[in-house]
This record gives C-alpha cells, sequence and structure tokens, in this order.
C-alpha cells in the first residue's frame, strides 16, 4: 500500500514532515502541497481569509516544496490531507475535507476546542479524522482511562520568544518580556484548555490533546512558564483519578525553524501516517 498525502502548509513541521516520508517512497507519496488561497469556495467557509497559511508557508523553500494543489485537486486526489499549518486552517477547510469523504491527520488540536468544528470533523464523516500525538506521549493511558479521571494539570515551560506572537494581549506580553528582563522564569498563564488555546493557539496543542484523550476539556489546568534559561520545552503532566494517579514529563528540543513547537512534532506525525500506510509496529 501507498498512501497518497497532501500536506495542508508548508512551513517548518511540513517541511520537515515531507523530508521524514520522502525516506519511505513506497509506504507514502506526498502528492503536493495545498495552496493557500486553495480554492475554496466562498460557501465552504464564509470565514476563510486570504493568507491563513501564510505563517505555515513562511519558509517554504520553492526548490523542494512539493506542487502547489487547489482543493479540489487535493480531494479527488489524496488519500489523506495532512495539517500541518494552523488552527485556522482547520476551521476553514477541515469540515470541507471530511464531507469530501477524505481523510485528515489533524496537528492544530487546539482548533478542536470548539465544540462545533470538533463534531464537524470527528464525528459527521464520511472522511475520518486522525489526531496527532504531536510533542508528548501517554495519550494512550489517558484515553484508556477516559471515565475514570478527576483532575489533570499540565506545566508547560518554553522560552519566551517561543511564546510570543503576533495576537497576544499587551499585558501578556509584557509578562513574558519581563522574564527575558529579568533572566528569570515567570509564570505566564494559569487556567483552562480553552483560555490557552485562544492566547497560545499555535503552541499549546499539548493542552487540547490532553483534553482530547480523556474526553472532557474541563479536567485539564494549565500553567505555562516563560523561562529564559530553558534549553528544552517541558512539560509536566499529572492525572488522578479513580483507576489511578499518573506522572510524566516530557523535553522536547524546540525545532530549530519554529521555535513555538517542538522538533518531535513532525516526527510523531511521520510516524502516524507510516501507521496509516501499514508500516508496523501497531499498539492498539
Amino acid at each position: 500500500m501507498c498512501l497518497k498525502v497532501v500536506l495542508l502548509g508548508y512551513g517548518a513541521i511540513g517541511k520537515s514532515l515531507h523530508g521524514a516520508l520522502a525516506r519511505h517512497p513506497r509506504r507514502v507519496h506526498v502528492l503536493g502541497v495545498l495552496d493557500r488561497t486553495a480554492g475554496v469556495p466562498s460557501a465552504v467557509s464564509p470565514t476563510i481569509k486570504p493568507g491563513f497559511l501564510a505563517d505555515a508557508d513562511a519558509d517554504a523553500d520553492a526548490d523542494e516544496r512539493p506542487p502547489a494543489l487547489t482543493l479540489a485537486e487535493a480531494l479527488e486526489s489524496a488519500d489523506l490531507i495532512v495539517e500541518c499549518a494552523s488552527p485556522a486552517a482547520v476551521r476553514a477547510l477541515g469540515p470541507a475535507i471530511i464531507a469530501s469523504g477524505t481523510d485528515m491527520l489533524i496537528a492544530s488540536l487546539g482548533a478542536l476546542v470548539d465544540d462545533t468544528l470538533r463534531a464537524s470533523v470527528m464525528e459527521t464523516g464520511p472522511g475520518r479524522a486522525y489526531l496527532s500525538t504531536g510533542a508528548i506521549g501517554g495519550l494512550d493511558l489517558i484515553r484508556a482511562s477516559a471515565g475514570t479521571i478527576d483532575s489533570m494539570e499540565l506545566h508547560t515551560r518554553k522560552l519566551p520568544g517561543a511564546l510570543l506572537h503576533a495576537g497576544l494581549p499587551q499585558d501578556l506580553r509584557a509578562k513574558i518580556t519581563a522574564a527575558t528582563t529579568l533572566g528569570e522564569p515567570q509564570t505566564v498563564f494559569a487556567g483552562t484548555v480553552a483560555h490557552a488555546v485562544e492566547l497560545f493557539p499555535s503552541n499549546i496543542n499539548v493542552a487540547a490533546a490532553l483534553g482530547l484523550a480523556a474526553g472532557d476539556f474541563g479536567f485539564v489546568k494549565i500553567s505555562i512558564t516563560a523561562d529564559p534559561t530553558a534549553t528544552l520545552t517541558s512539560h509536566s503532566i499529572h492525572v488522578q483519578g479513580s483507576g489511578g494517579t499518573y506522572r510524566f514529563g516530557i523535553e522536547n528540543a524546540p525545532d530549530p525553524q519554529n521555535p513555538a513547537t517542538s522538533a518531535l512534532t513532525a516526527r510523531a506525525m511521520a510516524s502516524g501516517i507510516l501507521r496509516l500506510a501499514g508500516a508496523g509496529p501497531h499498539f492498539i
């Protein structure tokens, strides 16, 4: 089986993913990249804005990049469309991709905090939505424990620069930059998954993954620390419930091309795609 794949986004993650998949030509064939204009009819998503893939495509190398495809071309030819762009891309194109009968692998899990969007891509079909494990492990344990969980805590620590983006409120931006100025870690956020995704849409997918695995975003309490001394991005997770207590920690090297995301993210996506293409081992 050779899985035909189209990439939605070709920034740091998309380029790394393309390189990883290119090493398995008998398993996966990357047909192209969904063009940022995407050829999307206005009826598909009245809120779609030009350039919703702009950040995801910013570092693309024209010499290495696969050919650009319209949405219609992608839906006609792909077995799987792989989103490695942004929550906005999931909102704009996810429902149309799933409704077409094409499967989709989603990296920007924060978009699925929205109940309506989550239902349209995960429950309606006929296409199937797959969720990337991204920067963490242990989601199989959490999914198996769903229904027994009482609480979950996620403590994330990142370099201040990895948390900064254009849409941050000024007071939060000041907290993050203060960590650099003082040279000391500063807790810059404590709250819910929905609020974390609203403030940090591109770099707190871990929180959304935990909530999706548990079946309830309300279980997850999040704190984010901006740490100018951090050499690795860390996620400390504590799960407590009637079935047991679980603690696990992950420390990932940030992607050198985009420190807001982990270098593990593209590798995790490649691993998932290869499993869909039939490569083992298969843990269920």
